[in-house]
C-alpha cells in the first residue's frame, strides 16, 4: 500500500466530512450503520477487499493496483467516521454483522479473492453500487439529521469509487 496518505486523496471528493454526532442515543440507528461499517456490504469488507486487490495486482496492473490502494485508505476513513458513530449512538464498534438481534462475527469469507482483473473491476463496480444503495436505504430509515449527512458525504465518495472503476473498466476490457 503507498504510504502516502495524499495519494488517496484524489479518491475522495472535496468536501470536509461531517464531525460525527448524533440527535440521540439509539440502538436502532447503531445497528443499521454496523452493517455499513461490518455487514456484508460494508466498509471493512470493502477495506479489506481492496487491500487483497491491491496485492493481488500489484506489478501487474500499475494503476489498477493504486486505485484499490487509494481507495481503501478513503474505506478507512469511512469506517472510522462509522464506528465514531456507533459509539455516539451507544453501542461498541464492533466488526459483527446484527441480526435479530444477536451479533455475528464478520468473516473473510465475505470477501471475493479473485485475481482476474476483469473479475476483479466487476466486484468492485458492484459492491460500490451496493455500498450506494445500502447507504441510500438507511437514509430513508435513519431520521437523524448529522447521520444522514455523513451518509450523504460518504455516498459522494462511493460515487467517485465508482467513476474510477468504471474508467478502469473501460481500458481492461479493450486489451
Amino acid at each position: 500500500m503507498p504510504g502516502d496518505i495524499k495519494k488517496a486523496a484524489k479518491f475522495s471528493v472535496n468536501i470536509n466530512y461531517p464531525e460525527p454526532k448524533v440527535e440521540k442515543k439509539s440502538i436502532n440507528y447503531a445497528n443499521l450503520l454496523l452493517l455499513d461499517y461490518s455487514g456484508l456490504v460494508s466498509e471493512l469488507s470493502a477495506t479489506l477487499l481492496y487491500v487483497y486487490q491491491h496485492l493481488i495486482s500489484d506489478g501487474k496492473y500499475e494503476d489498477y493496483a493504486e486505485a484499490v490502494a487509494g481507495i481503501a485508505v478513503i474505506e478507512m476513513k469511512h469506517l472510522e467516521l462509522l464506528g465514531e458513530t456507533i459509539k455516539l449512538l451507544g453501542l461498541k464498534p464492533m466488526y459483527a454483522i446484527p441480526h435479530m438481534g444477536l451479533y455475528y462475527p464478520w468473516n473473510s469469507k465475505l470477501i471475493d479473492y479473485s485475481t482476474n482483473i476483469n473479475k476483479m473491476i466487476d466486484i468492485d463496480i458492484q459492491s460500490e453500487l451496493d455500498a450506494i444503495k445500502q447507504y441510500e436505504n438507511h437514509k430513508i430509515l435513519i431520521k437523524d439529521k448529522y447521520i444522514v449527512e455523513l451518509l450523504n458525504r460518504i455516498i459522494e465518495d462511493e460515487k467517485l469509487h465508482l467513476k474510477f472503476f468504471r474508467e478502469l473498466k473501460g481500458k481492461y476490457e479493450r486489451s
